[in-house]
């Protein structure tokens, strides 16, 4: 039996030696020879002396395809290490609507721009095929489903997603080629690779193939929804609105104050010389815009509308990065006052600890893979 047949017979977490050494039909040392190649191809085998096993929530086929509930990931293909999961989803010819890849590192990962994206093991590496439709708010959907399954964070215009103290957690990537576009997603999970950069173990207790799944599920639900509850569901959950904000473009750097998102999921911003639509750029954020010009006669200031129509709840990071959280208005220039860093009670006291609540308010080279196709029957 060859190691990837191995793979996809062990177990999540540690199993006795007998029991693997019967399932796979191998001696203990023609075993352990294969767990040692598949751990060397940058597979997360476990091997102790009392037995051997895949480490907890790692994404192999038969510990995710159990915990899908829709039809996206039921194609799948994992691998170890690769140099990038957009490129051997784009080589995947026949892949259906769905199809996933997923590496526990890789090489040649990359974000926006072509920038290097580093991934180490422990992390989620993976790319999704879905149907090139033109969505101009793909980006958005996919972080509002990256926010929802990690119940965790900010979302960054266009594409980050941050942890509560503003550190990135991940972020996406959308690449297309004639009728199909290609989803790249990075998310820290375990291991946070760069400076200023956070893992979401650091918050909460994290599986990662159910994390996987949810993610798959909840992206499901946002593809199918329509533009407006989009754009108004992504301004509930964002930190770029009503700060500050300076814009690369490639060509020009733009600073102003984000206002708010278009039709088309471009930014809104104030500048000095006007109202400005950044269709795709780099955001760096700056400080909290205490005068936000929202829609005739309602003007923020200082946290409160001065038509007196609500308050805001504002919340101020007490270490690390942020400074504040920028208010939210939707079309009618009302503060939608999304409280962004209430803390959910299962990340425990230590970033309860680091959030502060002001005011009041109401809620608004690729290695050896699993190569194996898996197509079951959907639910």
């Amino acid at each position: 039996m060859d190691p990837e047949n191995v793979l996809l017979l062990l177990p999540e977490g540690l199993e006795s030696w007998g029991v693997l050494a019967k399932r796979t039909g191998l001696g203990l040392t023609e075993l352990r020879e294969a767990l040692l190649v598949l751990r060397g191809q940058g597979f997360p085998v476990v091997i102790k002396e009392e037995g051997a096993g895949l480490a907890l929530g790692t994404p192999a086929p038969q510990i995710l395809l159990p915990l899908l509930r829709g039809k996206y990931g039921r194609a799948y293909r994992y691998f170890g290490v690769v140099t990038s999961t957009q490129d051997l989803l784009r080589a995947w010819q026949d892949a259906p609507i769905g199809a996933v890849v997923l590496a526990e590192s890789q090489t040649q990962g990359r974000g926006r721009r072509g920038r290097v994206w580093e991934s180490p093991q422990g992390n989620l590496y993976f790319s999704g095929l879905l149907e090139n439709t033109g969505d101009q708010l793909l980006s958005l959907r996919a972080g509002l489903a990256l926010a929802e399954a990690t119940q965790a964070g900010l979302l960054k215009w266009p594409n980050d997603l941050l942890a509560p103290d503003g550190r990135k957690l991940g972020g996406v990537l959308i690449e297309t080629e004639n009728e199909r576009a290609f989803l790249g997603v990075g998310l820290n999970v375990h291991v946070a690779p760069i400076p200023n950069s956070a893992a979401l173990a650091e918050f909460r207790q994290v599986h990662r193939a159910q994390l996987l799944a949810d993610f798959l599920w909840f992206l499901e639900k946002w593809l199918e929804k329509d533009n407006a509850a989009i754009l108004a569901a992504w301004s509930e959950r964002n930190v770029t609105l009503g700060r500050e904000i300076a814009v690369w473009t490639g060509k020009e750097t733009i600073v102003g104050v984000a206002i708010s998102l278009g039709s088309k999921g471009e930014l809104l911003v104030r500048t000095e010389k006007g109202m400005r639509a950044v269709l795709a750029g780099d955001v760096s954020l700056l400080r909290m815009a205490y005068d936000v010009k929202v829609s005739a006669g309602a003007t923020a200031v200082g946290g409160r509308q001065n038509d007196d129509r609500s308050h805001c709840v504002r919340a101020r990071a007490t270490s690390l990065n942020f400074s504040e959280v920028g208010l939210r208005f939707d079309n009618a220039g009302r503060s939608s006052c999304a409280d962004l860093r209430k803390v959910p009670p299962q990340w425990g006291s230590r970033t309860s600890d680091r959030v502060r609540q002001l005011g009041h308010g109401r809620k608004g080279n690729p290695g050896s893979p699993c190569q194996k196709d898996f197509h079951p029957r959907g639910p």
